[in-house]
């Protein structure tokens, strides 16, 4: 029995010692190329040879191709993944990799300097292309990934791969150049969509403002003294691409209940959808800022009117989807069918954290400063906690003095990294110019939700469900203080990214999940986080940092 859990454990430790290896390697892959890309300078030598300009070309197309290659590689051997795993960490513990890593340095810092080097030639005019040194160039970075790939795994390993998953990788390499050619072709085809784009939203302006000054040429509408340029960046690409990547993702994951190839036409719904909106959303722009305010149709509509119409797209297809037999195999059923208490409890557990995000965005978009619409965040907040009063009370609430030391910890750190000077933001100034009454109604609102409603939505959303489902799908199989790397590293990054300053917030998130571990509950991540909180806030306001608040 002894030998037996001695084998076990060092079979742990190996696995573990493989893991920095993978991270290793999996950074030289996404460094070194795209930075051997970005120092070559193709224009180093002027050559008009057809074949030599076809070449430059097509190296320059190569790294997104790359790039989009390893993405869906990623994505079509996910279901995989544990298995191969396990037989790279199998193989991994008896094969010698440090000299093939040696030799990609090497290499690496060799390409770098010949690099340099065919830089430096600075626009020679040369009557024959250097073929010979654009082969040998171009064969060094190939070998420089083979180094990188036998640092990770024996070329016994990669042919056995290669012979199990060679339509895989054969359609991964087609999807990539797909990918890049569609691309390509809407790079080219930004002015038509853009003089698209710019047609449709005059025609939406005109039909109920009197007055439309139209610029056909420069793309410019406007009513009255307020105008805006219809550029390409307005066309509706981003909010396209958004769209089409979000619903892909959508159909993957919900492949199993999605009637195909039905489900396919919600890409080119959504698609239309958002472009139409985006036209509805530049007339509504030139509107407020022609009738209302600039500043808010600049500094607020313009950003978050996007992401407003985004969410309308995707979750008006997701609801369509799951209601519509056209799409769904199972629609009648399941609309007869009771709501099941998994779905109840993560409806708690996420609507208090979504009615503070669209409440965000709303008062975002209609104003550009927002202080007092601070009121429609309180008011969506204790709605949604109100909604789900009965759940939240079956918690445990009861708690130590180990949250709330963690939270002042917390709090402490967050007021002595902040970065900005209490004269940057001006709220102080705004505040100053209420009359005394008011000034003390607006921080009392503000107090209870940075307090009180905003740490219970953020955790019941972050520790309590996000947590939890990282660690399974059945999320409600999991306790709630149930400890995964995975699950603690990705939800304390997320967390990090919804604040601004997004490596502190990460840390705070990380303190946040160790006051959840040491108690089981979600609850005293809650009492953490409002601490942390507390403290923040009335420092701000007692020391005017407002930058804190």
């Amino acid at each position: 029995m002894t030998q037996t859990n001695t084998n076990i454990r060092a079979q742990k430790v190996d696995a573990i010692e493989e893991w920095p290896r993978l991270v290793l390697c999996c950074l030289l892959v996404a460094i070194e190329l795209p930075l051997l890309a970005y120092i070559f300078d193709p224009l180093a030598i002027n050559n008009t040879d057809d074949a030599w300009l076809l070449a430059r070309k097509v190296l320059r197309e190569m790294v997104p191709v790359a790039m989009f290659f390893v993405a869906a590689v990623v994505i079509m051997l996910a279901p995989r993944f544990r298995k191969i795993a396990a037989e790279w960490r199998n193989e991994s513990s008896r094969y010698q990799w440090r000299g093939w890593v040696i030799a990609n340095l090497a290499l690496f810092a060799v390409l770098l300097v010949a690099t340099q080097r065919f830089n430096s030639i600075g626009g020679l005019t040369t009557s024959n292309p250097p073929w010979l040194l654009f082969t040998l160039w171009i064969a060094a970075v190939g070998a420089l990934y083979v180094f990188t790939g036998l640092g990770l795994a024996s070329l016994k390993f990669w042919r056995r791969r290669l012979s199990i998953d060679r339509w895989t990788l054969l359609v991964a390499a087609g999807a990539a150049f797909l990918i890049e050619a569609a691309a390509m072709a809407s790079r080219q085809s930004w002015n038509f969509l853009s003089e698209a784009t710019f047609k449709f939203s005059t025609a939406i302006l005109q039909l109920y403002e009197s007055e439309v000054f139209v610029d056909p040429a420069n793309r410019i509408i406007g009513v009255k003294d307020f105008d805006v340029n219809i550029a390409a960046a307005c066309s509706g690409y981003e909010g396209i691409g958004l769209v089409t990547t979000f619903l892909a993702i959508y159909l993957w994951i919900f492949r199993s209940v999605l009637r195909f190839p039905n489900a396919y036409l919600v890409i080119p719904f959504g698609i239309a959808a958002i472009w139409i909106l985006n036209g509805v959303r530049i007339a509504a722009l030139v509107s407020i800022g022609a009738h209302f305010s600039p500043e808010v149709a600049v500094n607020g509509f313009h950003s978050q009117a996007g992401w407003m119409m985004f969410l309308i797209v995707t979750i008006g297809i997701m609801v369509l989807t799951h209601r519509l037999s056209f799409f769904h195999d199972h629609a009648q059923t399941l609309t007869k069918q009771t709501v099941s208490p998994a779905f109840r409890e993560a409806l708690a557990l996420l609507t208090p954290f979504l009615a503070m995000t669209a409440a965000g965005i709303l008062a975002a978009a209609f104003t550009s400063e927002g202080h007092w619409l601070y009121s429609l965040r309180v008011i969506a907040l204790s709605a949604a906690i109100a909604a789900f009063i009965r759940i939240y009370r079956k918690l445990d609430w009861r708690f130590g003095i180990e949250p709330v030391l963690l939270g002042l910890l917390v709090g402490a750190v967050w007021i002595a990294t902040d970065p900005a000077n209490a004269s940057d933001n001006n709220l102080g100034g705004w505040l100053k110019g209420l009359p005394p009454a008011m000034a003390v109604l607006w921080l009392l609102m503000r107090l209870a939700g940075t307090i009180v409603l905003v740490p219970i939505a953020e955790e019941l959303a972050f520790r309590g469900y996000l947590h939890r489902k990282l660690i399974a799908d059945r999320f409600e199989d999991v306790a709630e203080g149930a400890f995964a790397w995975k699950a603690f590293f990705i939800s304390s990054a997320l967390f990090g990214v919804l604040h601004e300053r997004w490596l502190s917030g990460a840390l705070a998130g990380a303190v946040f999940a160790v006051a959840l571990y040491r108690s089981g509950k979600i609850t005293n991540a809650i009492i953490a986080h409002m601490t942390a909180n507390a403290v923040i806030a009335f420092w701000a306001i007692i020391f005017g940092q407002w930058t804190l608040l």
